[in-house]
């Protein structure tokens, strides 16, 4: 499979926000390891080369963050391949498809920022299962997804890159570029929408400043504080450190 050098990005027709998370700089000159964690978007789309290519790279494990309405909606086409083992694990047990429902209503009225500060909050018995699930299928290889590959998968990358060590600066960076590989993704849906809406759409830089500047006022900047309120144990931590070592 080829994969962009610098950016991690996984070169897949049919994927577009695809990203392994190893090559990012943490500690004194370290680097996350590769091939471990990778982020996408959802893999509706993918052909059946394409994930043969995944399960050589190899992807053992793949994680579904979308509600269980997203994922009958637009199900992954991986989901009863026996090369791998599909979890649904919803960030968000609404329909985030549909831009009429409640809460993507005031998410359009403020801001990523502000869901991802709620869902840092309010989901965290699902991003500890999301963390175990990860260990559990550890030392395999996990892609994890959300539609898009930015929101939810974007807070889970984040953690992850947290745990590491990994600077504010890079993991800023890390999160607003995935929209200029979504862009054409959703383009289709910016075009149905009015220009208030797009936004969400968008990896705006301070979406994830949003966030980290919460993590710091609530958790002091500690990530072991803030992910062992969500139910993990200290030794569940160690292990974590270590899928990215």
């Amino acid at each position: 499979m080829q994969k962009d050098a610098v950016s991690g990005r996984l070169l897949l027709p049919n994927l577009y926000n695809a990203r392994d998370l190893g090559n990012m700089p943490y500690g004194d000159g370290r680097k996350t390891a590769s091939c471990r964690l990778i982020r996408s978007d959802a893999l509706d789309h993918l052909t059946s080369s394409e994930a043969e290519e995944l399960s050589r790279y190899p992807v053992k494990a793949v994680i579904d963050l979308r509600s269980e309405a997203e994922a009958e909606a637009h199900p992954d086409t991986i989901r009863d391949d026996p090369r791998f083992t599909y979890y649904n694990i919803p960030l968000l047990v609404i329909n985030a498809d549909d831009v009429g429902e409640s809460f993507i209503q005031a998410v359009i009225s403020s801001s990523l920022g502000d869901m991802y500060v709620w869902l840092f909050e309010n989901a965290k018995d699902r991003i500890a299962k999301v963390l175990r699930t990860i260990l559990k299928e550890y030392p395999g290889a996990v892609l994890f997804h959300c539609a898009h590959g930015k929101d939810r998968t974007g807070l889970i990358a984040a953690i992850f890159y947290l745990l590491m060590g990994v600077s504010y600066e890079e993991i800023i960076k890390n999160y607003a570029v995935s929209y200029e590989y979504v862009r054409e993704l959703v383009a289709p849906l910016m075009a149905g929408t009015p220009d208030h809406v797009h936004h969400i759409y968008r990896s705006d830089a301070s979406n994830m400043e949003k966030l980290l500047a919460h993590f710091d006022k609530a958790y002091e900047g500690n990530v072991e504080k803030y992910l062992l309120s969500c139910g993990l144990s200290s030794q569940e931590l160690e292990s974590l450190k270590q899928v990215l070592l």
